[in-house]
């Protein structure tokens, strides 16, 4: 609902702030009008050339319908954020802050970036005074994701802060951190670890193939002479396929006596080669 008229002595009490006061609009003050009917009056009153220049003021463009429709696909299309858009001008004239208002209003943007500005820890003037301290002193030597956990902020905030104090972690300092010898020893084991399966998961495939390599020349018309493995007793082909093959000085061929397996086997270390039930099940 609209609100009430202004009066002849409110409208000189403004114009008297404005053109010889020169306040700006948040020293205005006009009984029972709110800031925003304030503004309003003055922005009525420049365009009625009452205020003499005092107050020159923003000419604000209305949105088009073609600038909607742009926005529409740069945010649910592509999820650009308002500041990529503005920073790239791919609405031209508009500002970060227009972009933002628009695309809140319209309620475009991702929710999850929204959900994360409203619930994002805003420090007061002492809690800012205390992070400082603590980067200051005692915090040096920890990794930026330590203290954002401890003081519950984005690990870029405390990151930001660093560098505004001039006091960067050194990497000398971060390497001689606790946090950062645990945290290369848990990368150290799980690096481990994944090579250890990928290694088990290509030998697993690489018996296979022998295996299928295997009965498939079990099948031709004339398979090659057979060898037996003296680790695991299997009997194999002797080819370079089953079998390590070496040149002597003498220029002589020699092929080992165990078998690729069994060689691969006791090069890790063991004595036999474990054979899955299932391969057993390929006859010879």
């Amino acid at each position: 609902m609209p609100g009430e008229r202004w009066t002849k002595e409110e409208l000189n009490s403004l114009l008297y702030q404005l053109r010889v006061e020169r306040k700006s609009l948040p020293l205005l003050q006009v009984p029972n009008k709110s800031l925003a009917a304030v503004n309003n009056q003055r922005q009525r009153l420049k365009r009625a050339g009452r205020l003499d220049g005092v107050f020159a003021g923003r000419d604000l463009a209305s949105w088009s319908i073609r600038e909607l429709n742009e926005l529409t696909k740069l945010t649910r299309d592509y999820g650009f954020s308002a500041a990529f858009i503005a920073q790239l001008q791919l609405i031209p004239g508009r500002t970060t802050y227009a972009i933002s208002k628009m695309m809140a209003r319209h309620g475009l943007g991702n929710p999850d970036v929204k959900r994360r500005a409203q619930n994002a820890c805003r420090l007061t003037a002492e809690d800012r005074r205390e992070l400082r301290h603590f980067l200051l002193n005692e915090g040096r030597l920890i990794p930026s994701v330590r203290v954002a956990e401890i003081w519950g902020l984005a690990q870029k905030t405390v990151t930001a802060y660093r560098r505004r104090l001039g006091v960067p972690l050194s990497w000398e300092e971060a390497r001689s951190s606790e946090e950062y010898q645990l945290d290369q020893r848990k990368r150290s084991r799980a690096f481990s670890a994944q090579l250890y399966t990928r290694w088990a998961e290509w030998r697993i495939k690489r018996e296979e193939r022998l295996r299928g390599r295997k009965a498939a020349l079990q099948r031709s018309l004339i398979p090659p002479p057979s060898r037996t493995c003296c680790a695991c007793g299997e009997h194999w082909f002797a080819t370079k396929e089953f079998f390590y093959i070496t040149r002597k000085r003498s220029g002589t061929l020699s092929m080992s006596h165990t078998c690729l397996l069994c060689r691969s086997a006791k090069r890790r270390g063991k004595r036999t080669v474990r054979v899955s039930p299932e391969y057993h099940r390929i006859a010879a």
